[in-house]
């Protein structure tokens, strides 16, 4: 399903696929299961169309910009017994499940602090500039959506927070949260569309620290407290390589996403568990602060002098 005739012209050719729709609502009585892969600020009314038809929703992250838009999805899936999954698919890495448990089993003691540091110049191919208009979020609705949910799978709860970015009413390209989770943990985030940043979460506890990779193909790194040297490696899965790329993480949400609908039992991140880090999205954007870059007090001396001199 696609508004645009040129591009479902072309998947049916590549895919042999037999019909295509421009509007959602044309193939509600032809499918049983739908992936929803489109910007944010549509993914409710949409999703809210299917579930309420009765069809099964993969639908992609953030599930929604707001808790309102949430709970409005979590009800229509409830009233027609359909699936809502939610394709937070960083979930499905093993480096990051292996963190988890690593967490969950003490192996760090009590932790103290985590440090997230995700960016990159943005590359990503796109069709349409919905991306880049304020109704769809900026990269703490895109990027942030995944560390926010990590964050709440790792540590629980988030108690304050205090969030800047460099929106000034536009979309935000630059973004950093800080957080208290309610157990105590300290934490920052930084997040980028217009730097390469190490991509990478440091977690410090009194036991050591554990750094882990926060992309598909990543590596732990876990130094005690006190040593000399480190062990670095990949997590795996019995019988299973370690993902090569994001097709690998996205054939694994698919796989549980098809488990879920044949025997009709909760996803791996169903709506009710990726709405927190919607609340925690939403309070981001609530309690918005202007980020100053070290920069800007250099450009204002500048300008000041320029000003005197004219």
């Amino acid at each position: 399903m696609d508004p645009v005739a040129e591009r479902t012209a072309h998947l049916k050719k590549t895919f042999g696929i037999a019909h295509a729709f421009a509007d959602h609502r044309d193939a509600l009585p032809h499918i049983d299961a739908a992936i929803v892969g489109i910007p944010h600020q549509y993914h409710a009314p949409v999703a809210i169309d299917l579930l309420t038809s009765g069809i099964d929703v993969l639908l992609e992250k953030p599930m929604a910009l707001t808790t309102a838009e949430c709970d409005a999805m979590i009800a229509a899936a409830q009233r027609s017994n359909a699936l809502l999954a939610v394709g937070l698919l960083r979930r499905f890495a093993p480096t990051l499940r292996w963190t988890k448990d690593a967490l969950d089993a003490g192996l760090l003691g009590r932790v103290h602090a985590f440090d997230v540091r995700e960016g990159l110049v943005f590359r990503w191919p796109v069709k349409s500039p919905a991306m880049f208009h304020p109704s769809c979020g900026g990269v703490t609705a895109d990027l942030g959506a995944h560390i926010l949910d990590l964050l709440l799978w790792w540590f629980g709860d988030c108690a304050t927070l205090a969030y800047r970015d460099d929106a000034q009413g536009g979309v935000e390209a630059d973004a950093v949260i800080e957080l208290t989770m309610a157990n105590g943990v300290t934490g920052r985030v930084e997040l980028s569309r217009s730097r390469d940043l190490p991509n990478t979460c440091v977690i410090r506890g009194e036991r050591g620290t554990l750094e882990v990779g926060t992309k598909t193909d990543s590596t732990i790194t876990l130094t005690p407290a006190g040593g000399h040297a480190a062990l670095t490696g990949r997590a795996t899965t019995p019988a299973q390589q370690p993902p090569g790329s994001l097709v690998d993480l996205f054939a694994a949400q698919m796989m549980d996403f098809v488990r879920a609908v044949r025997t009709r039992t909760a996803p791996a991140v169903p709506g009710a568990d990726a709405r927190r880090s919607v609340a925690l999205l939403e309070a981001c954007y609530r309690h918005r602060r202007p980020l100053a870059f070290p920069f800007e007090p250099l450009l204002v001396n500048v300008g000041a002098a320029e000003a005197r001199s004219a």
